[in-house]
């Protein structure tokens, strides 16, 4: 015991020495290079929406706050230059503030809704172009970049494409570049797609089968979200006609002849 006790004693004291040395010149300049990792805050999170950099807008964290810190000024002073008139309360004022601040991130979200429609539907372009490229004869992956030159039309897709060519040309594998640029900008068909093609490659099959195969599965995706669609539109009309069509109809026509025949009734 005694033996084991020493033995400790003297780690305890070397691990104290060399925790009391200072660093080496070496040491803090690679501590100095290394990346250093962010951590995410809990402020930023809550100011900042997760689909600012998925909205097609090109707007920074700056232009968000700015955006966001304007409109509730806006909104406040709106409703203040109303209070002179109309007297009504400082939560009045306090609520507008708060959808002025909360309207940029609305906006920005329902715009990151749009571009991933936009994506979902350009995804059959993708698949469709590069089936008609290596059904006349080029490889995969020559076809996936010829077709990243041209774009698709798609904010999202194009951007990912773009990123994976890049780094394709740099020497990483594509299929694992573009699953990655997918997964990053929430496109999840597009990273099962680049997965499914990195498998049928690494078994050896071709991938024209895939490519057909997912063409066909997003042509009745495509079909199915149409169909979804236009099975909308009728409760849509009706509500435009009850809300715009037979309040109109009433003002011009009902009501004007229900007086008329009032009229001449007691004349």
């Amino acid at each position: 015991m005694i033996l084991i006790g020493a033995l400790l004693a003297t780690c305890a004291g070397t691990a104290a020495v060399l925790a009391s040395r200072p660093p080496s010149m070496i040491r803090r300049r690679l501590a100095q290079l290394s990346p250093r990792p962010v951590a995410k805050s809990r402020i930023r999170s809550v100011l900042i929406t997760h689909e600012l950099s998925r909205s097609g807008l090109g707007w920074s964290e700056i232009d968000l706050l700015r955006a966001k810190v304007v409109a509730a000024l806006v909104a406040a002073a709106a409703v203040a230059v109303v209070g002179l008139a109309i007297p009504i309360g400082a939560a009045f004022a306090i609520a507008a503030a708060y959808a002025g601040f909360v309207a940029p991130t609305v906006y920005v979200e329902r715009a990151a809704s749009r571009c991933r429609a936009d994506a979902e539907r350009a995804l059959v372009a993708l698949v469709e172009w590069t089936e008609a490229l290596v059904a006349s004869g080029r490889p995969v992956e020559t076809a996936l970049v010829a077709v990243a030159e041209r774009g698709v039309g798609s904010v999202l897709v194009d951007a990912a494409l773009a990123a994976a060519s890049r780094s394709y040309a740099l020497g990483a594998p594509l299929f694992r570049a573009l699953g990655r640029e997918g997964s990053a900008v929430g496109l999840t068909t597009l990273a099962r797609f680049a997965v499914e093609l990195e498998r049928t490659r690494d078994l050896g099959r071709g991938a024209l089968t895939v490519l057909r195969d997912e063409r066909e599965r997003l042509r009745a995706s495509e079909r199915a979200r149409t169909l979804d669609a236009a099975g909308h539109v009728e409760g849509r009309l009706m509500l435009v006609l009850v809300l715009c069509y037979l309040p109109a109809l009433m003002m011009l026509v009902v009501i004007p002849l229900f007086l008329g025949l009032l009229d001449g009734l007691f004349v």
